[in-house]
């Protein structure tokens, strides 16, 4: 399986991911304390879902090209943005032939990797477009913590997850830490830092319920990284 797998709850999921407490409370301050200064630059918005981050960047002065495969999210992000960016319809499976080589600034991907099997050839493109001085950075499900929850006795397998959120029925991939740092090297990257996030007094406020388990448990895990 190569592409996201939100195709029934895109719709619900785009509605209210802009106050949803671990994207808007907990992914995205990480997230962005790991960005540089975007005026002038060009971003890459991997998965722009409901196109927060794509109103993001275009607010701090950056040019910005958005794609997601599936089309609600497409449809989200144009109704928010308008043409202030490029924002297309593409498989992050496929190559990204929408994107000129040594174009890029800096690639977002936040919270979209897991939903794809094979990361060595999205990394491999992504190294195609940036720019030698750009970096890369994305969040992804911790591996740690899929392994826990999910018991799984191996934790070195690529495993296909189904999980029951709220919006429904979810399928990602969870693949070890051993795995994400072999295939960013393969693809020549280095990891300047990676994050394990504290969490935000907007999200005790929001889901004071879940602040002893993110406390104790590594949820979601952040990587910038640039070319080698």
């Amino acid at each position: 399986m190569t592409d996201y797998q939100y195709a029934t709850k895109s719709k619900e999921y785009a509605e209210t991911g802009d106050v949803r407490p671990y994207n808007a409370y907990y992914e995205r301050p990480a997230m962005l304390s790991l960005l540089p200064n975007l005026q002038g630059k060009h971003v890459l918005d991997v998965g722009c879902g409901n196109g927060w981050y794509c109103n993001f960047f275009l607010s701090a002065g950056a040019t910005v090209t958005s794609f997601d495969y599936d089309q609600t999210f497409v449809d989200y992000t144009r109704n928010r943005i308008g043409d202030a960016a490029t924002i297309v319809r593409a498989n992050l499976a496929e190559p990204l032939s929408f994107v000129a080589d040594n174009s890029i600034d800096v690639i977002v991907a936040p919270l979209v990797m897991h939903y794809v099997e094979d990361w060595l050839g999205p990394f491999n493109e992504f190294r195609r477009v940036l720019k030698p001085d750009g970096i890369f950075t994305f969040s992804t499900h911790h591996p740690f913590m899929d392994w826990k929850l999910f018991d799984f006795k191996n934790y070195f397998e690529l495993r296909f997850i189904e999980d029951e959120w709220d919006i429904g029925k979810v399928y990602f991939y969870r693949r070890p830490l051993t795995k994400i740092s072999a295939d960013l090297q393969a693809a020549g990257f280095v990891i300047e830092r990676i994050l394990e996030p504290p969490i935000t007094d907007e999200f005790r406020k929001a889901r004071p319920n879940a602040v002893e388990k993110l406390e104790n448990n590594p949820w979601f895990l952040f990587f910038r990284t640039r070319l080698a």
